[in-house]
């Protein structure tokens, strides 16, 4: 129960950003985590047409815009920026680096979504997920994803930290940094902890279940709010 004595920031991740400030992956999301004290936040990102990374969840537009007949990967930036700007402003990968510059505190794991498999070599995805990471700030992020092959890509292509979403039997070959798995699974901490890797469950909006699970000695757990949570559980 250590963890209990420390500040939840320390062990908390603010899933796609706190749903307290605006819609999931959204700017706003992020900020309004970081100003209630985050360490930790987690993005998803998709690639469009032209192979720009967008802090986007899913492959289409269904769940959030009700446009299920637009695919985030057969669509061009601007049009997407038109559909979600009903509901949400996009945010492209780009931005949210930006803005994260002025973050010193927060760490970042980047979730990179295996649909471009589809269309991509796990090489070519690391070849533009360096393109897209400054090399100097790759101290504050964790690129993350299902994919074991695109986590091996990124550990060689950019020897960044990076974690395994254990949703699959497909583990990473490479030496991982962090794991993140269903809070259902905690008998698997310890095998985990064995191998120097720490271990993130998601997803956890209970403030009673997160205690038991540190308790459980999980590392992180992510949440969908960030502030309501970390006030709780402080």
């Amino acid at each position: 129960m250590g963890h209990m004595a420390n500040n939840p920031a320390t062990y908390l991740v603010a899933h796609r950003g706190d749903r307290a400030g605006g819609v999931e992956n959204t700017l706003a999301a992020f900020v309004h985590a970081a100003r209630a004290g985050a360490r930790f936040a987690e993005c998803d990102i998709q690639f469009t047409c032209e192979l720009i990374p967008v802090v986007l969840h899913d492959n289409t537009l269904g769940r959030l815009c009700d446009r299920e007949d637009l695919c985030v990967g057969d669509t061009d930036l601007s049009a997407l920026t038109v559909a979600c700007s009903p509901r949400f402003e996009l945010l492209t990968l780009k931005a949210l680096l930006q803005w994260l510059r002025k973050q010193p505190q927060l760490t970042l794991f980047v979730e990179v979504k295996p649909d471009i498999l589809h269309r991509l070599s796990p090489t070519v995805v690391a070849d533009l997920l360096a393109e897209a990471l400054p090399a100097d700030q790759l101290q504050q992020l964790v690129v993350i994803s299902e994919s074991g092959p695109i986590i091996d890509a990124c550990k060689t292509q950019l020897g960044c930290r990076t974690g395994w979403v254990s949703e699959t039997a497909h583990q990473p070959e490479s030496v991982i940094d962090y794991v993140f798995m269903p809070y259902s699974r905690t008998a698997e901490i310890e095998a985990w902890h064995a191998r120097g890797v720490k271990v993130g469950l998601y997803t956890i909006n209970s403030p009673d279940l997160a205690s038991a699970l540190l308790a459980q000695h999980a590392d992180l757990v992510e949440t969908d709010h960030f502030t309501h949570m970390s006030a709780l559980l402080a």
